[in-house]
């Protein structure tokens, strides 16, 4: 594991795979960690980096909890620019983070995997008051374990990003910009953003099996 710098912070880049082949950097779901690729691993045929968002795993906590799918993407960039060129898989809000990447980084991303997870729709096309003030009560309790202790979890303001809205058009300007984008589908319902983008010439369908996906990913 290294740690690199994310503007005011530090993020936790954990090698899983050290086997020559194309680069592969693992995004994880919300409240999830860089642990969670070890099947990943096992199965692609290059070397495998999956990082720790700020807030998860072994990266720092953001001062002031400004957590969301933007400064996650922005971690990504920072692994990204250390590795200097991989290919994406990214699940939940892992997903997100990777299609705003490969949107902004084409000559960085030769392709980019979405997958279902948690994170990926937060409150939808607009703002829920409801779910906002809901979570903001939630938050106040969280205030009482705010201090990092063991490190054995998430900060729990991560959550607060499910209540962030995402328009139909969101992301739809990285995916035109992105060289290939992989969406994983298993039939079930998906953000309206999801729907906007799959409209795109470089966008395609991926199979849901997460293991199929990899290998569909892995021959772009």
């Amino acid at each position: 594991m290294i740690k690199l710098r994310s503007g005011r912070n530090e993020v936790a880049l954990h090698t899983l795979s050290e086997r020559a082949g194309p680069k592969l950097l693992a995004l994880h779901a919300l409240q999830g960690s860089a642990q969670d690729f070890a099947t990943v691993a096992a199965t692609w045929p290059g070397a495998v980096y999956a990082l720790d968002f700020s807030g998860h795993g072994r990266s720092d906590w953001l001062a002031g909890r400004a957590y969301s799918a933007e400064r996650w993407a922005a971690d990504a960039d920072a692994a990204l620019n250390h590795l200097g060129e991989a290919r994406l898989f990214g699940r939940g809000v892992g997903a997100t983070a990777a299609l705003l990447l490969a949107g902004a980084r084409p000559d960085k991303v030769p392709a980019a995997c979405l997958a279902p997870g948690a994170g990926l729709h937060a409150c939808g096309e607009h703002p829920d008051v409801n779910r906002v003030v809901e979570d903001r009560a939630f938050l106040k309790e969280c205030l009482e374990v705010s201090s990092r202790g063991d490190g054995s979890g998430p900060d729990p303001f991560v959550i607060e990003t499910e209540s962030h809205h995402r328009p139909r058009r969101y992301g739809l300007g990285f995916a035109e910009c992105a060289r290939t984008v992989l969406l994983a589908e298993d039939g079930s319902d998906r953000p309206a953003w999801w729907d906007a983008i799959r409209g795109c010439a470089n966008v395609e369908t991926a199979p849901a099996d997460e293991s199929a996906a990899l290998a569909f990913l892995a021959q772009h």
